[in-house]
């Protein structure tokens, strides 16, 4: 080398100071330092001190370039760029992360500054390592001096290849300014990136495809790109990658395959290169999609139950259009199993009831695929364990995943046999009283989330109302009828609470619908209506005097839907009459024939705490043959307002001769006007006769 070669230290310490010492004894530079040691000058010294070195070269000294230490920075590299700006300048940087700032000041190249080293140990590694950077920065010098196009060293851009959006190094041999800064750039990245060329030679990685898929770069330098993807996405990828070929670019996605067979979701780009000498490669990139993957997962089930509850939502419109229509229990059944059964999400449905010990369930009713399971277990209603839950606790009970010990699943291990992974039991249940159960099973697992189990808990109620609907039109519409006779004791009825709190008799006189809500009427000791209505006061309850017969008064009562009343009313039954006494009563029931007494009385007993029992249950008809029939077209006649004018007329005592009460007093009682009860009261008398002459036979206009 021409030892008349002068390279600028410009800033100094312990660590550089062995680096100028290997330039000058291994590869013959002259070293001038310029500034200060450790931590450098400021730049306008520095400025100057540079300006100055570089003016006192003559021919026998050639500053052919600097090299700018840690400390001066990027000041140093400015520094030298203003006073010499075509002269070569070669950074030491301690951090990756300065480089692309001192690159972008104005360096030529970067190389990094080994840790350790001092010249107290000239011969330990850490020093070893200082003169082995000295060569390093002696070869960057050489390259940038002997690179074509230029008079001063500079770097020849022509050679670098590039492709779009990309930035790649020498084919020169030598070490370009961003040699250390991208690699540096892509180790830190999470994303994976390669170049191999078109044939599947691996030509260069960064440290993320080392760490992800376990491979050493040794074995990764022997495999092709589709060694790394599991075996069924490898000929789509080796498509994908005939694709880039073709195409200069392309994007897929496949599972990357690890060393120790881990299977991980990844997004995979390519893109075309051409390098310096006319070579072809592609340069791709990979980025790990399992978390993209899991939102899109979440997303698409959350887009599944929509869909779902939509549809369910449906087929619950149609079981409503189907309700309103049907007239008759087992209609009603039919209709909501053959309605849920016939399309997605559901497979098999059926509606059960307890049987006559109430120690299992058996079906009513059923629809849908694998109904063999259904009947297979119809000699053991005890195994419904899921639908006799759902019964006796009034909430839905489902099984998500019918597996051996699936709890209150009936058989599972069969279920699955017959297409049934999962399962659920609705109580078709109406104003506390419960009339069966609705079953639904679903081809998958997991299939009843929080939101359809709240639908399908609706559809129950509907279902359960619509059920009591039928039974009290069949009881208007039927004339055999089984009569009831119950025993009671307080607290439960009202007009045996009221026995109880006057220590005296008291009788119902009869039952009124009023608001949506009833009314009973109660025959009491003239003489101690005061005291019934002090002790209702004090629980609560408004009693009413209506009028007083001879030595009884007539009260009236509102009562809620725990009533007797109401509770016998539920079951399509009519209470006909109660007497009590001192806290003990009973109470006639009608109800239609094929109505479960047993079952009126175990939801009267649960209502009133056991305090009920069976006296009688006799079968029979009501007086007059015909007369529920006139009674059902007449009531359909009659508005509520107009019904509940005649009903309080008639416990009032308004028609009797003489008269208990007059139209005012009754009219009070309903809080109208009395003009307005005169004319509800005169459109009843109208349609009453009017329907009395047309059952009679008669011709009325």
């Amino acid at each position: 080398m021409d030892t008349r070669q002068t390279l600028l230290a410009v800033g100094a310490s312990e660590r550089t100071r062995l680096i100028h010492e290997g330039l000058r004894t291994r590869h013959g530079y002259r070293v001038e330092s310029v500034g200060g040691p450790s931590e450098g000058p400021g730049r306008p010294e520095l400025s100057g001190a540079v300006a100055a070195a570089v003016s006192t070269g003559t021919a026998s000294t050639e500053v052919v370039g600097a090299l700018v230490a840690p400390a001066a920075g990027r000041a140093g590299v400015r520094a030298v760029r203003d006073r010499a700006p075509d002269l070569p300048v070669v950074a030491l940087h301690e951090d990756p992360g300065e480089v692309g700032a001192t690159l972008a000041a104005g360096a030529s190249h970067a190389t990094r500054l080994p840790s350790g080293g001092s010249s107290d140990a000239a011969d330990g590694p850490p020093a070893a390592a200082l003169r082995d950077a000295a060569d390093e920065v002696a070869a960057a010098f050489d390259a940038l001096a002997d690179a074509p196009g230029t008079d001063t060293g500079e770097a020849d851009t022509a050679a670098v290849p590039r492709g779009e959006g990309s930035t790649t190094a020498f084919e020169n041999g030598a070490s370009t300014a961003f040699d250390e800064f991208l690699p540096a750039v892509a180790d830190r990245l999470s994303d994976l990136l390669y170049v191999y060329e078109p044939d599947g030679t691996m030509l260069s990685w960064n440290d993320r495809l080392v760490a992800v898929t376990g491979y050493d770069p040794d074995e990764i330098a022997t495999m092709e790109p589709t060694s790394f993807i599991a075996p069924e996405d490898r000929d789509r990828i080796a498509t994908a990658i005939g694709r880039t070929v073709e195409a200069g670019r392309t994007q897929a996605t496949a599972d990357l395959l690890t060393a120790d067979g881990e299977r991980i979701p990844y997004e995979f780009t390519g893109a075309v290169l051409e390098t310096g000498d006319d070579r072809t490669v592609i340069a791709g990139t990979g980025r790990d999609i399992t978390e993209r993957r899991r939102r899109e997962r979440v997303l698409e089930r959350q887009a599944d139950r929509l869909e779902t509850l939509n549809h369910i939502n449906a087929v619950i419109r149609e079981v409503n259009e189907a309700l309103v229509r049907t007239e008759t229990r087992e209609g009603i059944e039919t209709a909501v199993c053959e309605r849920l059964a016939d399309a997605e999400p559901y497979r098999f449905v059926w509606i059960g009831e307890f049987d006559h010990g109430g120690n299992g369930v058996v079906p009513r009713s059923h629809a849908g695929e694998g109904g063999e399971y259904l009947v297979e277990r119809a000699d053991a209603p005890s195994e419904w364990a899921t639908a006799a839950a759902a019964m006796r606790d009034g909430e839905v009970k489902v099984v998500d995943r019918m597996t051996a010990d699936a709890e209150n699943a009936a058989r599972p291990a069969e279920a699955v046999e017959h297409g049934h992974h999962s399962a659920a039991g609705i109580p078709l249940r109406y104003r506390g009283r419960t009339y069966g159960v609705l079953c639904v099973y679903a081809p998958r697992p997991g299939a009843f989330d929080d939101r359809e189990r709240s639908v399908l808990r609706e559809l129950g109620e509907t279902i359960g109302y619509a059920i009591s609907a039928a039974e009290r039109r069949h009881a208007l519409l039927t004339d055999a009828v089984t009569e009831v006779e119950l025993a009671l004791e307080a607290p439960g009825a009202t007009y045996v609470d009221a026995s109880a709190a006057i220590d005296a008799a008291v009788r119902l006189d009869g039952v009124v619908e009023r608001d949506g809500g009833l009314v009973e009427f109660l025959r009491v000791p003239a003489d101690r209506v005061g005291d019934l209505r002090s002790h209702a006061a004090e629980a609560g309850v408004a009693v009413t005097p209506v009028a007083e017969r001879g030595d009884e008064g007539v009260v009236r009562v509102r009562v809620d839907d725990r009533s007797l009343a109401a509770l016998v009313a539920d079951y399509g039954g009519t209470l006909t009459g109660g007497t009590a006494e001192s806290g003990r009563g009973s109470a006639t029931v009608a109800l239609p024939t094929g109505t479960s007494a047993r079952g009126l009385i175990d939801r009267i007993d649960e209502a009133y705490g056991g305090r009920v029992s069976l006296r009688a249950q006799r079968e029979g008809e009501p007086v007059g043959v015909s007369g529920l029939r006139f009674r059902e077209g007449l009531d359909e006649s009659l508005t509520a307002r107009q019904r509940e004018a005649v009903e309080t007329s008639h416990h009032a005592g308004f028609f009797e001769w003489p008269r208990v009460s007059t139209a005012e007093e009754v009219a009070d009682l309903l809080d109208i006007a009395a003009p307005t009860f005169h004319e509800h009261l005169r459109h009843a008398q109208r349609k009453l006769v009017a329907a009395y002459l047309e059952s009679d036979g008669t011709q009325t206009s």
